[in-house]
């Protein structure tokens, strides 16, 4: 493919006190193994460690390819948002972490996935990744897709994480405008369901990331079926499921007209309205919403009993 008909991808990565990993991950962006130009944006959310000298030090390594921004700290959410707001002009575009390391064949996946559709409705590209230690050994995968990713399961099941997303234009330009990040809980789970709503979801069952998990992180992804359904009951108890259904709240405030068109508004509204116990029982017995595995689908369940989701 000559240089003048190469694509090119844009991906966003968010820095916060990242120097750690941040090398790491910028190199194995930067060596994809694509046909097509690879560009980094980096919006730095506040870092007090080394991060923006060494994102510095990359733009003077790899000139013309690192756009670097300095801000506030926003928190995540808002920090990738801004980036996806100020994006365009390319005809890919990729979210990425700051401490994973990205697989050679990762955006070449991907945008062939995308590719492959010949369409300009939204897209996104998502797929499992090594769950890996600091020694990068991989112990694990994230959660595969094993049922449909309708939008019964993905509004209650964070199944693309964000470091794997690969996006067209028309996805880009649908996740664009002015939206009140106190009522989002995980830009990712978003953007997933906004996908569900207006495009399609391309999953992929092969792992093309190295994902670090240490400390906190560890609750992101378990090991297995077991593992999973661990940092699921993990997630309800620190409240993470009260904090999914007001951003469930807030996508069917912002997304109505949509959700009826599609027949998904009164389910979802019937599942938001149960407050009380019994209403909660009543209406577990015809519920249409689902996660992945069937322990999963019951920890759901159990935690919409006792109110915790």
């Amino acid at each position: 493919m000559s240089i003048e008909h190469k694509k090119k991808i844009l991906v966003m990565m968010s820095t916060f006190n990242g120097e750690k990993y941040l090398k790491e991950q910028i190199d194995s962006i930067l060596n994809q193994k694509t046909e097509h130009e690879v560009y980094l944006q980096i919006r730095d959310d506040g870092s007090r460690d080394r991060t923006c000298e060494i994102v510095t030090e990359y733009i003077s390594k790899y000139p013309g390819k690192i756009t670097f921004s300095k801000g506030g700290n926003l928190g995540y959410n808002a920090s990738f948002f801004q980036l996806i707001n100020a994006a365009g002009g390319y005809d890919y575009y990729s979210i990425s972490d700051q401490d994973d390391i990205w697989l050679d064949d990762k955006l070449h996946v991907a945008c062939n996935s995308i590719d492959r559709q010949r369409n300009n409705t939204p897209i996104l590209y998502a797929s499992t990744s090594y769950l890996v230690h600091n020694e990068l050994k991989p112990y694990g995968t994230t959660r595969k897709k094993q049922r449909p990713l309708s939008i019964y399961n993905t509004i209650v099941q964070n199944i693309c994480p964000g470091h794997t997303q690969v996006m067209n234009n028309a996805m880009l330009e649908l996740l664009k405008g002015n939206l009140d990040f106190s009522r989002i809980y995980v830009y990712d789970s978003w953007i997933t369901n906004m996908a569900n709503l207006y495009g399609t979801i391309l999953f992929d069952n092969v792992p093309h990331t190295l994902y670090r998990q240490y400390g906190g992180n560890q609750l992101g992804a378990g090991r297995g079926k077991a593992g999973q359904l661990l940092a699921s009951l993990k997630r309800v108890k620190r409240g993470d499921g009260l904090k999914y259904r007001r951003q469930i709240e807030y996508f069917i405030e912002i997304n109505k007209d949509m959700l009826i068109n599609k027949g998904y508004y009164e389910e979802l509204v019937r599942f938001i309205s149960a407050k009380t116990f019994g209403e909660r029982i009543k209406y577990l017995c015809t519920s249409k919403l689902y996660r992945q595995n069937y322990l999963e689908s019951c920890a759901l369940y159990g935690a919409i009993i006792v109110g915790r989701y």
